[in-house]
């Protein structure tokens, strides 16, 4: 089956779970927002939770990426026993690291709070100094986890993986509904820690089924360990230079008016209900890996072009309409409790600037795993170190202007400039990628998304101003909206590049057949 065939099929299966799994993790906003609100105490949780992620987490995250196209080269070469005695090295030896990380990191919390949140005193910096405290521990679960899902990933089984965040979504809204009002958000951040050790444990039964039995091997001088330092600084680099990007938002906004941060966090994890430009990065990367692997160079420069068509037909519609819908979108799903009216305006400003960038975010994501299966991780990290830069130039002139506006268009901006940058880098490292073709799909996506963008403007303006005044109505005028505006744009897609429904036509029919074997 060709890489092209395999990526659609596998991408139905991780988006009907991941979607489900967004759902999820939607309702644990919204219910955290009806909780909590805009409050000091969500400003507080989600500074500690951003901490260990700053600090530590992208340690995780880039050794997690590096396993998939290491992973691969020893099944192939060396067979499925060898490759989990890597598998079993790398665990332990990424234990024992984040361990002392994560005790480091509680004992000198009080002078990381002070300089990654310097706009917090009082209560709220003793709040965020307790909670991050509690939520440090995440560090060691996440590495531990991601290990697992690349190892899973390796072997082509997306399902399991895809489904960690489910649960980890229902003990966190379970917790806040049950126990929100006798143990407030530390009841919260308690079980945001024993969720994400609950991932680890739901993927190890699939592990031990494929054959892997857990050793207690540490051997530093193996020469696995040292190419996967090789790879994984890099990639810890660029992950860490994203997620800077992330943390500078927050930390002017700590100097602008309350609730600036919950805003900027309700708008980010809006924005990452993107499931399609995941669902294809997550399934392209252990498959372009493959492919580079046994030097079928054509089947490589296949996936990565379908990847970057799909994610311009998907993604650029979306952020049209995520533009247009905003404030009923936002007051639908969040305005509740204590996330009241204006919450939703300081949100919507957030969500607007962040909608520009969620294209650029999706290539970024495919185009970044192109360059780490190609084992490749130096470039992905200079394009980010330029990124970053510019995101924090923007981030000092916009805020003046924008506010809170100015910190999420930064983000966006900065976004932009990574995609563009990588897609010239990846040019000239395999030759040409189809631009022509790549462009006229941008062209074509973008005259459907307009067109689409007037339909659904005044649509929604013409069925709020005829239908009564109630949630249920607006529940319907919004639904109703954006099936007519993506009724449209699949109209002018079908009748502009047919070949692009043949592959959702494939990964829609996946989520009936069972592409794994879990």
């Amino acid at each position: 089956m060709s890489i092209a065939k395999k990526t659609a099929k596998a991408a139905g299966l991780v988006m009907a779970i991941t979607f489900i799994s967004k759902i999820t993790g939607f309702l644990r906003e919204v219910t955290l927002g009806s909780k909590f609100g805009t409050t000091r105490d969500i400003d507080a949780y989600n500074m500690a939770q951003n901490i260990p992620m700053v600090l530590f987490a992208a340690i995780a995250a880039a050794i997690g990426t590096t396993v998939i196209p290491l992973f691969s080269d020893y099944l192939t070469k060396r067979g499925k026993e060898k490759a989990f005695e890597f598998i079993n090295n790398l665990l332990n030896v990424t234990l024992l690291v984040t361990l002392a990380f994560t005790i480091i990191g509680i004992l000198i919390s009080p002078l990381i709070v002070k300089i990654m949140a310097p706009g917090f005193k009082g209560d709220v910096y003793s709040e965020t100094i307790k909670l991050t405290n509690i939520l440090f521990p995440i560090t060691v679960f996440v590495a531990v986890s991601n290990i697992i899902t690349g190892a899973l990933q390796s072997l082509e089984h997306f399902a399991v993986p895809a489904m960690i965040g489910i649960p980890y979504n229902f003990i966190i809204i379970g917790t806040a509904i049950l126990f929100g009002s006798r143990f407030g958000i530390t009841g919260v951040a308690i079980a945001t820690v024993i969720a994400s050790l609950l991932q680890i444990f739901i993927q190890l039964p699939l592990l031990y089924k494929l054959g892997f039995r857990y050793k207690f091997i540490i051997d530093l001088k193996d020469d696995s360990v040292r190419r996967v330092i090789i790879l994984a600084v890099p990639v810890l680099i660029g992950t860490g230079i994203q997620v800077i990007n992330t943390y500078v938002d927050r930390m002017i906004a700590s100097y602008l008016p309350t609730g600036s941060i919950a805003a900027l966090n309700y708008a980010n994890k809006l924005i990452g209900f993107d499931i399609f430009s995941m669902a294809i990065a997550i399934v392209i990367y252990p498959m372009l890996s493959k492919s580079f692997a046994s030097n079928n160079i054509e089947e490589f420069l296949k996936g990565i072009k379908l990847s970057i068509k799909a994610i311009l037909y998907i993604m650029i519609p979306v952020t049209v309409g995520a533009i247009i819908l905003r404030v009923p979108i936002i007051r639908l799903l969040f305005e509740r409790g204590a996330f009241d009216e204006k919450s939703t305006e300081l949100t919507s400003i957030a969500f607007m600037f962040y909608s520009i960038g969620m294209t650029a975010n999706g290539l970024r994501n495919v185009l970044s795993r192109s360059f780490y299966s190609l084992k490749d991780t130096k470039t992905p990290m200079y394009n980010g170190a330029i990124a970053v830069l510019i995101n924090i130039a923007l981030n000092l002139i916009l805020v003046k202007y924008l506010a809170l506006g100015g910190l999420a268009l930064s983000t966006s901006v900065a976004a932009i400039a990574t995609s563009l940058m990588l897609m010239n880098s990846l040019r000239k490292k395999v030759g040409k990628i189809g631009g022509l073709d790549l462009t006229f799909t941008l062209i074509k996506a973008s005259i459907g998304s307009l067109i689409m963008g007037f339909a659904v403007y005044f649509g929604y303006n013409v069925m709020t101003s005829k239908l009564p005044s109630g949630k249920i109505y607006d529940v319907v005028s919004l639904f109703g909206t954006i099936l007519v505006g993506s009724a449209i744009y699949l109209i002018f897609v079908v009748l502009t590049d047919r070949s692009i429904v043949r592959y959702i036509k494939k990964g829609a029919n996946t989520i009936r057949a069972k592409l794994v074997r879990d």
